[in-house]
């Protein structure tokens, strides 16, 4: 298997409808003087040599101006980040047919600076229970996707977090398949692939899956000292 690490796109997923911040591009909000989107790239393009596409369903000539490619979802209505998902395995089927997708929320700002790396390492494979059939021999399964499982503050637990995952493109078909039947849950359907659970719990974590999901939230984070943020 090639090394995801030479393989690997980040999409960016900026395509909700940002019902708790009234309807605004969350993402494109101000943070620190900087749009949210625009502290995500910084911290996953150096991950993936530069190789970066954005999800967004508005504002299409904002996000172009980052300087990476954007896509719409395929399929009408606002499906959820699954269509972007969608989009984006078909967007990089198109150029890497070998080649992993790093999915991640455009509002999460503190995302780690090794999120690829650790998701990768987790890819190792997995010892199965001897097969009644024919040999007695432990079997390995190749895990080809990862999910993180992280901190969305200090001193929470850690929770599934569907949206830093890691997915190779062989699952675009099985994703389109799950759409059209009516599935929007991104962790539900991580589960049906071959899928590592790789903990983000060392100390530098704390905060790494935190999104911002209000404009009160947001200017109160921007009040924090710098080493708090």
């Amino acid at each position: 298997m090639r090394d995801p690490r030479d393989a690997t796109t980040a999409l960016i997923l900026c395509g909700g409808r940002a019902t708790r911040m009234g309807g605004v591009d969350k993402p494109l909000q101000a943070f620190l003087g900087r749009p949210l989107v625009e502290h995500v790239i910084e911290r996953v393009a150096p991950q993936t040599g530069g190789r970066v596409l954005i999800s967004a369903n508005r504002h299409r000539d904002a996000y172009e101006r980052f300087g990476h490619p954007v896509l719409a979802d395929t399929l009408p209505d606002f499906p959820g980040p699954l269509a972007g998902m969608l989009a984006g395995l078909e967007a990089l089927a198109r150029t890497e047919p070998e080649g992993w997708l790093l999915c991640v929320s455009g509002d999460s700002p503190w995302l780690p600076a090794d999120l690829l790396t650790r998701l990768v390492e987790g890819l190792s494979p997995v010892t199965l229970p001897p097969s009644p059939l024919p040999s007695p021999a432990p079997r390995e399964r190749e895990l080809d996707s990862a999910m993180a499982l992280g901190r969305e503050g200090p001193g929470l637990p850690l929770r599934s977090q569907p949206l830093a995952s890691l997915i190779h493109v062989r699952h675009r078909d099985t994703l389109a398949a799950a759409l059209h039947a009516g599935e929007r849950r991104v962790e539900a359907w991580l589960r049906t692939l071959p899928l590592a659970l790789v903990a983000f719990d060392r100390p530098q974590d704390e905060r790494a899956f935190a999104n911002i999901n209000d404009r009160s939230e947001l200017e109160q984070l921007e009040r924090l000292p710098p080493g708090d943020r």
